[in-house]
């Protein structure tokens, strides 16, 4: 198959590559660099079967990117602004972004009638429930939801576009090669532990989630791309609190750190709020695709140290 991946260079979209590669198939990424890199040696051994474009998917000329499109038998669509961190200090950029994307390909997949999935957010369903037909549960008066509503919006173009699509909402996709400059707090968690520095908790440290190794997550994504007009939650049902996990990752790299606390008023602005807790639930593509995740939040830490 040939695989056009969106957003290719992030995180997801890099680990998706090479399993699609490593699989035997063809992939073209684009992305326009902005929050991530790519190394195009580590995808040389693949030869003429992965191609990398570096464009601004918000801005990209129509007639191009059909152009490139045309052909492929899978979109991808990992790309856009991703992190509330992100949203609460650069929200216009971050949410234009997102809107204008969605804006500018939406059209395009109408066209091109290519199966599209679309990487969507645990942030759509705000305080919850977390099952993919309860809704949506935002607060409209805080700035912080503004990341929730973007893509939720893309959402709904996507079904009213006429193309065959898949959505996923993700819940705390984690791996090596994840960055914590936007806020991602395990790869921020381990990153401090490796220096010996505080590893810094915002609130309490209640907050409970889970976390779902990239290998599960990619795993997932590939199996329900093939299952059309369905949404489907991807992430674990193992949890903690981000205080346990801080205390998991100085265990498991044996590190001198402690835990700091810092309180979300110190951190954030007045446009920031939190969920207590934010589970998946998996009962639905449990029964799709037999998902289980193979790996613990303990395999995850290891891998990222």
């Amino acid at each position: 198959m040939k695989n056009l991946l969106l957003g290719g260079a992030g995180f997801i979209g890099q680990h998706l590559a090479i399993k699609l590669l490593e699989d035997g198939h063809s992939v073209t990424a684009i992305d326009n660099l902005k929050t991530s890199k790519i190394d195009l040696n580590n995808f040389s051994k693949y030869g003429d079967r992965f191609t990398f474009i570096e464009e601004d998917l918000s801005q990209i000329n129509s007639s191009y990117f059909l152009s490139i499109a045309e052909g492929h038998d899978q979109i991808y669509h990992l790309a856009g602004s991703v992190g509330v961190e992100n949203v609460d200090k650069n929200p216009r950029e971050t949410l234009y972004n997102n809107v204008f994307m969605a804006t500018n390909l939406t059209p395009l997949f109408g066209q091109l009638d290519i199966p599209v999935l679309f990487t969507s957010t645990s942030e759509v369903y705000g305080e919850g429930p977390f099952i993919e037909d309860s809704p949506a549960h935002i607060n409209a008066n805080k700035l912080r939801w503004g990341y929730a509503s973007a893509k939720l919006t893309s959402e709904f173009m996507l079904r009213a576009c006429g193309c065959p699509f898949t959505i996923v909402r993700l819940f705390n996709v984690v791996g090596t090669g994840q960055s914590g400059s936007i806020g991602m707090v395990l790869p921020r968690f381990v990153e401090a532990a490796k220096n010996g520095s505080d590893l810094i908790v915002y609130g309490d440290g209640k907050q409970v989630r889970s976390f779902c190794h990239i290998s599960d997550a990619v795993s997932a994504l590939i199996a329900v791309s093939k299952i059309h007009g369905e949404l489907f939650n991807i992430g674990t049902d193992n949890f903690l609190t981000i205080e346990q996990l801080a205390e998991t990752v100085i265990k498991e790299s044996k590190s001198s750190s402690k835990i700091k606390y810092v309180p979300y008023e110190e951190a954030f602005s007045n446009q920031h709020a939190d969920i207590i807790k934010r589970l998946p639930d998996t009962t639905k593509i449990k029964r799709a695709i037999g998902f289980s995740p193979k790996y613990s939040i303990e395999d995850v830490i290891k891998d990222m140290l």
